[in-house]
């Protein structure tokens, strides 16, 4: 069940030389997915580039030390960074992914709020800190993340996305099929949230309507494998 809500954590990681290096690796995200992440990575680009020289100095020195996977040496190196831009939510908000990583949910959920209190309008952040919670099995949390991340966007497909796949796995799935209806609704239309209400169709027995929605996804993407597989197994 958390594979579906994590395959959207920790897109952006410090790689190479700068802090919103593009990772990914899940060959489930489709089209509008990866423009979504696109966006928001050109953005946290340019933010880094705003960075005074000294502070840029340590981001490469964190990069060095993923790239070698040393984690521990990141996140001291990260701690530096912070301690220079006391103030900068893309910095905490990094520092909550490190402590993710080192499997320190409670730092990590700190930081992640206070990236929110310092930018309570970047919908990732939010995303961030459901991911931590929905881990850590503390999901009355984790629903009042999603009203709180809804509210500030309420239009934004990949939330009620993320928000459907949860309760589907809790089996609450009138109130996922809404969800997947309310993200189906918003421009652009996403191949893969019309395959994940395609696998709630699948998973409710109704066969004919998922078969119909993975053919739908392949007309709104028409290399999007995930669909094409699900029409192969359904269909055999």
């Amino acid at each position: 069940m958390k594979k579906i809500y994590l395959q959207c954590l920790m897109i952006f990681c410090l790689c190479q030389n700068v802090i919103s290096q593009s990772i990914i690796e899940n060959n489930s995200f489709d089209d509008f997915y990866l423009e979504e992440l696109s966006q928001e990575n050109t953005a946290l680009k340019k933010r880094i580039q705003l960075f005074p020289e000294k502070a840029k100095i340590v981001n490469s020195k964190i990069a060095s030390s993923l790239k070698n996977k040393d984690y521990q040496s990141a996140i001291e190196f990260t701690k530096i960074l912070d301690s220079i831009l006391p103030n900068n939510s893309d910095v905490k908000n990094f520092k909550g992914k490190m402590y993710y990583k080192l499997n320190n949910p409670e730092l990590s959920l700190q930081s992640f709020n206070e990236a929110i209190a310092l930018d309570a309008n970047n919908k990732w952040f939010y995303m961030n800190k459901i991911g931590v919670l929905y881990e850590a099995d503390r999901f009355e949390e984790v629903f009042l993340t999603f009203n709180e991340l809804l509210r500030i966007a309420p239009n934004w497909a990949i939330a009620y996305n993320s928000k459907a796949g949860i309760l589907s796995g809790f089996n609450r799935n009138e109130e996922a099929m809404f969800c997947y209806n309310k993200a189906l609704k918003i421009e652009p239309k996403s191949a893969q949230i019309l395959t994940n209400r395609g696998d709630l169709f699948h998973k409710l027995g109704e066969k004919e309507k998922a078969l119909s929605d993975y053919k739908q996804a392949l007309i709104y993407q028409s290399d999007y494998q995930s669909a094409a597989e699900k029409i192969k197994e359904i269909s055999n």
